[in-house]
């Protein structure tokens, strides 16, 4: 775990990882095995269930730059107020996350259970 990164850098690494994995999945042929698409589905389970404490935590950091008078807004708006929105929207998240990551440890569940034909089950399976 490098935190010799800003909270921005390793955001956008985050991204980039999901961009990729969209990326790298487009072709359902990507998963070889049930196992693959449970191994996915695990470490996306765990991305949502870390998710709300990142979002936690921006609201606690909006929070104390407001407290210190530390943010401008550069369209002439008032800055509690859109830090308020902020806060508001940012917590809403926060639930959907949760939801979302309820709702993906559900699926985890079956995924985790299933596995490839063996060579002898003599069902033809294409490629």
């Amino acid at each position: 775990m490098d935190l010799n990164r800003t909270p921005s850098q390793i955001a956008d690494a985050t991204a980039e990882e999901v961009r990729a994995l969209n990326h790298r999945t487009l072709d359902p042929k990507a998963y070889a095995q049930p196992g693959d698409v449970s191994d996915v589905a695990n470490a996306v389970s765990a991305l949502l269930q870390r998710l709300p404490q990142a979002l936690e935590q921006m609201e606690a950091g909006l929070g104390a730059l407001a407290g210190r008078g530390a943010i401008r807004m550069d369209d002439g708006t008032d800055v509690q107020d859109r830090v308020e929105a902020a806060l508001v929207w940012l917590a809403d998240t926060r639930e959907q996350v949760q939801l979302a990551s309820s709702a993906m440890q559900k699926a985890t569940s079956p995924l985790s259970h299933m596995g490839g034909l063996w060579e002898d089950d003599g069902a033809d399976v294409e490629a």
